[in-house]
């Protein structure tokens, strides 16, 4: 494998971060033709949602993994902002909900919803 150099004085932007993890798992990917170990479905799945939520960790927006059917996933970024908004619309939907039950127990609205 060939040196990775990461100078201390430097910061990288993603996409080289990106490349430089590719370049890792290549040089992993080279090294483990002779090994037997198998990995199940399961620690698969969690190796990449860990990855991930450590990337949402530094990254605006979010990256998540999505089950689509049995055995399939998909990975769907969401931008902060549209975060913003969905969890905005969320909350007005609790509220709503909440105002709902609560005119529908004592007859009266209250007047925050």
């Amino acid at each position: 494998m060939n040196a990775i150099q990461l100078p201390d004085d430097k910061s990288y932007p993603l996409d080289e971060v990106i490349e430089l993890v590719q370049l890792t798992l290549d040089a992993v990917q080279k090294e483990t033709a002779h090994n037997k170990l198998r990995y199940s479905a399961e620690d698969v799945y969690w190796l990449l949602h860990d990855m991930l939520r450590y990337i949402n960790r530094n990254v605006p927006g979010e990256y998540a993994l999505h089950r689509m059917k049995n055995g399939a996933y998909r990975v769907t970024y969401v931008t902060e902002d549209a975060g913003t908004t969905r969890a905005k619309n969320e909350l007005k939907t609790d509220v709503r909900n909440t105002a709902d039950y609560l005119a529908k127990l004592t007859g009266r609205r209250p007047p925050w919803g």
